[in-house]
């Protein structure tokens, strides 16, 4: 498992629900346009669109999978004093067994690709292990290619 990022302290967060099938992603892409607006974040909003959109996507897909139990999905976007972003993405299967292979291109392309764009991605259990977080950092000045 990745240590988790370190970041600034948060000044804000909004959280977003998701539901547990295959309308998450466009949930997620449709509700974070308006979060990202209310607070305020100045970087390339159309690249944390996207991470988010490939973060829930992935955690349907996988989660679900793995048959995990309990149906929780959700996402926050928080902003620090440093004003990165922090994507939060959460699931129900407190396990990430391929995450370096992910982040290499191995498995697929979805986190590869926001990897490639400079993004900050780890992961971590949920105290209680009963699910997990994906977390994506973005910097205000970070431009996707």
């Amino acid at each position: 498992m990745e240590p988790v990022a370190v970041t600034a302290p948060v000044l804000r967060e909004i959280p977003m629900g998701l539901p547990a099938d295959s309308s998450a992603a466009t949930s997620a892409r449709i509700q974070a346009r308006t979060v990202l607006t209310v607070l305020g974040w100045p970087g390339d909003q159309h690249l944390a669109v996207e991470v988010l959109r490939v973060l829930v996507d992935n955690a349907v897909q996988h989660a679900r999978a793995s048959r995990a139990a309990g149906q929780c999905f959700g996402a926050c976007l928080s902003i620090t004093e440093a004003h990165e972003l922090l994507i939060d993405v959460t699931d129900p299967n407190p396990t990430f067994p391929a995450f370096d292979k992910a982040i290499t291109g191995e498995l697929g392309r979805g986190i590869w690709g926001i990897v490639r764009q400079g993004v900050a991605l780890t992961w971590f259990a949920r105290a209680d292990f009963a699910g997990k977080t994906v977390r994506a950092v973005l910097r205000p000045g970070q431009v996707g290619l």
